[in-house]
């Protein structure tokens, strides 16, 4: 897909220090992508054009529609169409009626439109999960940031989406963007999933504020720490701490703020 289609541009004024000048300007582009599941319509998607089986596998993924590639039996986009069909190998597990899609298992409301609600999250039983032991360093987390800033190109660009990496502790295996901060996240999962990335060991990175659905997204799938350029809200630190994971937030420049699991911050020995 042309990288072309995740920008536009638009004649406007621009204003700087009392001179008023036309220029174009370039902007991420919004593009709305539709979810078929057997056939039946699931929910629609505002994100950018980009990583597009990524962002459906990552998605079903990280709702917990899927547990892994062997779930989904088919899947093909049409971008002129702007529609993803969905064929799930395990056809009796769902079934959908009116605009709800009802499962045996329990997962988190979707971000999206055209959709009232998909069903809720049961929380409680991602915190019987091992105990988080990662460790980090800080001149680690701040090296890994710096890397995660300077990939942000589309982000450089326009000013106007939000990025996602995975990472081991010491590089950045996988990054994304997008304008939704939860398709950034939903595409790193996907890419994760189809190539069977081992995600317990991992970090996320955000661009975007951390609330209690990203806090869930990564939860679900056993990654113990995320790192975001952002706040937390209180919610996602509350929910955090009770799933034993690791929030990092405000990480830029040379420091950051840890709001969870404080044991997890390796400290440096200070010299006599």
């Amino acid at each position: 897909m042309s990288a072309n289609i995740e920008r536009r541009e638009f004649p406007i004024l621009q204003y700087r220090q009392g001179q008023i000048s036309e220029i174009n300007d370039v902007v991420a582009a919004e593009y709305d992508l539709a979810i078929q599941i057997n056939g039946k319509e699931f929910i629609t998607l505002l994100c950018t054009p980009r990583s597009l089986e990524n962002l459906v596998t990552g998605f079903l993924f990280s709702e917990g529609v899927i547990q892994h590639r062997d779930d989904l039996e088919n899947l093909t986009i049409n971008v002129e169409q702007k529609l993803a069909q969905v064929t799930l190998s395990n056809k009796a597990e769902f079934f959908l009626t009116g605009d709800k899609l009802f499962a045996q298992k329990t997962i988190t409301t979707a971000c999206g439109k055209g959709r009232s609600m998909l069903y809720m999250a049961d929380v409680e039983t991602l915190a019987e999960r091992p105990e988080n032991t990662f460790s980090l360093r800080a001149e680690n987390v701040l090296a890994l940031m710096a890397e995660f800033n300077r990939k942000s190109q589309l982000f450089l660009d326009t000013g106007g989406v939000h990025s996602c990496a995975l990472s081991n502790g010491s590089e950045l295996l996988t990054f994304e963007e997008d304008i939704g901060r939860h398709n950034a996240l939903d595409k790193i999962l996907g890419h994760a999933m189809m190539n069977d990335v081992p995600l317990e060991d991992k970090i996320v990175l955000t661009s975007g504020r951390i609330s209690t659905e990203i806090v869930a997204k990564v939860a679900r799938r056993g990654i113990p720490v995320i790192v975001s350029r952002s706040a937390p809200t209180s919610a996602a630190i509350e929910q955090a701490q009770t799933l034993g994971m690791t929030l990092v937030g405000f990480a830029r420049g040379s420091k950051f703020n840890v709001y969870t699991n404080f044991s997890c911050l390796v400290r440096d020995e200070t010299p006599n």
